[in-house]
């Protein structure tokens, strides 16, 4: 008897070890997955009576990638070469095909160039291109000129690509990982020529011409030649194509007429979505239910960003009550947040108006709506 109860014991270890093995040593993808939208969705109450719920606005809610640099496997080894100052000069670098295809699958369709040379998941990518150049004008002993130079023609240098033939699109914006691994054209250059030039402290605007694009670099002094005023500050053209980096100089073929200049500044945008409800009385006066999706397009984390509701009412004896604040917090770039509250308006009539606002960036008109509050 006993002996049959022990041979049951190991039989029913093995099968449970064995069925251990089976459910933990392969997750599928899909399922991988769904539990990184559930541990990055965080859900609180901002007060009582409102709900905040955040969460990845992209590939199913999945975590953006990372860079890491010791990715072995599924990865481009680029390799770069080029002359500058007489000399060749080259760059070896890794990047993660994971981290390529997040960018590829981003929309393309904003025309605000500084958003794609600013996104935050390519950061360590284009800072280590950018250490890499200044460590090289350091052994060498260039000024800065002559690292923002050699920047220039080691850009010049990548393969152009057509939007159309490429991607099917007329216009089609890179971000500069995408633009280091497949080329590009005159934005894309322009694009990457930023970001570099910024993680490298360099103030530049990025220039969109007629039928062109180009880089702008902050007057400091030691350059001459054609320019763009932003804001009462030169900043002098520099050209994307080309085989000698050249500032100042605009080419003949180049019509130089300015459609737009976009500063390169870390300033995010958001996308948003308000819906509102009557909910109803109560001793107070009428319910109304709040609703708002609101979504960071980048290029930056937005900072304590908080959602201002502003209630102004007349008539009927009514007062308005104070502001009502909820917080979201910090937001990550392609991060979304979603909102659910509940105001309660004395009697009286009135205007609702809603604000997005953060440490980062100026206050944004959301909403706005008329309230009857009889």
């Amino acid at each position: 008897m006993f002996r049959n109860l022990l041979m049951y014991f190991i039989f029913m270890t093995v099968v449970i070890v064995v069925v251990s093995a089976v459910l933990f040593t392969y997750v599928p993808r899909d399922e991988t997955l769904k539990a990184v939208q559930y541990s990055a969705m965080d859900v609180f109450s901002s007060s009582e009576s409102d709900i905040v719920r955040v969460y990845p606005s992209l590939f199913s809610n999945t975590e953006p990638p990372k860079f890491r640099a010791d990715v072995e496997d599924d990865i481009y080894k680029m390799v770069y070469v080029w002359s500058f100052d007489g000399y060749r000069q080259s760059y070896s670098a890794e990047i993660p095909a994971d981290l390529l295809e997040y960018y590829r699958a981003k929309p393309h369709d904003c025309s605000e160039y500084q958003r794609y040379a600013l996104s935050d998941y390519d950061r360590e990518v284009v800072r280590s291109f950018a250490a890499s150049f200044k460590e090289n004008g350091r052994r060498n002993k260039y000024t800065d000129d002559q690292v923002i130079m050699n920047i220039i023609t080691f850009v010049y240098t990548l393969p152009y690509t057509s939007d159309l033939e490429t991607t099917g699109f007329i216009e089609y914006p890179r971000y500069p990982v995408e633009t280091l691994v497949e080329g590009g054209d005159c934005e894309d250059r322009a694009i990457l020529i930023s970001a570099l030039l910024y993680e490298l402290g360099i103030e530049n605007i990025i220039i969109r011409l007629e039928d062109h694009a180009a880089v702008g670099l902050k007057d400091n002094g030691n350059y001459t030649g054609q320019y763009y005023d932003y804001n009462g500050t030169r900043y002098y053209y520099a050209e994307v194509f080309g085989t000698s980096a050249t500032v100042g100089i605009i080419p003949p073929d180049i019509d130089p007429t300015l459609i737009c200049i976009y500063p390169v500044t870390p300033t995010p945008y958001f996308s948003f979505k308000v819906n509102h409800y009557s909910g109803g009385r109560n001793t107070d006066g009428v319910l109304y239910n709040i609703y708002g999706t609101f979504k960071n397009l980048g290029p930056s984390e937005g900072k304590n960003v908080t959602v201002r509701i502003v209630t102004n009412l007349s008539g009927q004896g009514g007062t308005s009550p104070a502001d009502k604040l909820i917080f979201i917090g910090d937001l990550p770039e392609d991060y979304s947040a979603d909102i659910e509250s509940r105001i309660s308006v004395p009697n009286g009539n009135g205007l609702v108006n809603i604000y997005l606002e953060g440490d980062n960036f100026d206050p944004i008109p959301i909403s706005g709506f008329y309230i009857t509050g009889r």
